[in-house]
């Protein structure tokens, strides 16, 4: 054989061929087919990819992965089409504003990285829904949580439980409860009878009346020590702490140094109070 044929023919087989532009239909040797753009051999352009497993993407592709808008569908045995997630994606994932399916509700809001990330709507089965911030697929941050039976709860969320400060509203007995939550359970609050005679089912344990006979004053002369400090910016929760079982500090953010604190008897004083207003 000729030798520069034989170079010839060698260089023209390492040219690889790479499909780009619309093809038909595409089947891999492992299951599934894709139909669509393709740029140098990779999905780019609109799409649709089915898996082995009857999981269906139609949308957006960019260099082999799923960017921008597009919906994932499920084709179930009795032939119906169940969708799971339309919506935005990145690199491959779940990124954007979007809304995903479960068997118990439906979620709609912000994702990051496949997961629940920002603000968003979730309705559950049961008739509850949350709508409020999320972080890492969880409730984290400012949100209410709405019940079924009418009640709901406005405050922070932390790892998916009710931490910080909130406000429950009872809905059913006419009662709103003002407090301290950590992991769910409320720490510390105050009850107020705000709309009791307005309910159906009010609680048959109302808050007793009044019977200082000048609650202003009172009110004035124990908080007069703490009217120096009303200007003061606020503090955060994770400076305010619990010495004993009720005895409550607060402390500079800076160099934990003791500012203000309260006896359990002053606090006892200060929630019964408020319990009456």
């Amino acid at each position: 054989m000729d030798k520069r044929c034989h170079c010839v023919c060698e260089l023209k087989n390492l040219i690889k061929a790479e499909s780009t532009g619309s093809r038909d239909k595409f089947f891999y040797p492992g299951g599934g087919s894709y139909k669509g753009f393709w740029l140098n051999s990779q999905h780019h352009g609109y799409g649709t990819k089915t898996s082995k497993n009857n999981l269906n993407y139609s949308g957006q592709w960019s260099n082999g992965k799923r960017q921008g808008l597009g919906s994932m569908t499920k084709q179930m045995q009795n032939g119906e089409t169940r969708v799971i997630y339309t919506g935005y994606w990145e690199n491959d994932q779940k990124c954007g504003s979007g809304k995903q399916f479960y068997r118990g509700g439906v979620y709609y809001g912000s994702w990051k990285n496949n997961r629940r990330h920002g603000m968003g709507l979730i309705f559950y089965e049961s008739g509850d829904f949350y709508l409020g911030e999320w972080k890492v697929d969880v409730y984290h941050g400012l949100g209410a949580l709405f019940y079924n039976n009418g009640n709901r709860f406005e405050g922070y969320f932390a790892r998916g439980y009710k931490n910080g400060e909130g406000t429950f509203y009872h809905m059913k007995t006419g009662q709103v409860q003002k407090g301290v939550w950590e992991s769910d359970v409320c720490k510390s609050c105050v009850v107020q009878d705000e709309f009791r005679n307005q309910v159906h089912c009010s609680t048959p344990y109302p808050i007793p009346p009044l019977c200082i006979p000048y609650p202003d004053i009172f009110v004035y002369d124990l908080f007069r020590k703490y009217l120096k400090n009303a200007n003061k910016p606020g503090k955060c929760f994770e400076n305010t702490r619990h010495v004993g079982d009720y005895t409550v500090c607060e402390r500079c953010s800076e160099c934990d140094t003791l500012i203000e604190e309260c006896t359990d008897e002053e606090v006892g004083v200060l929630i019964d109070i408020l319990g009456t207003f």
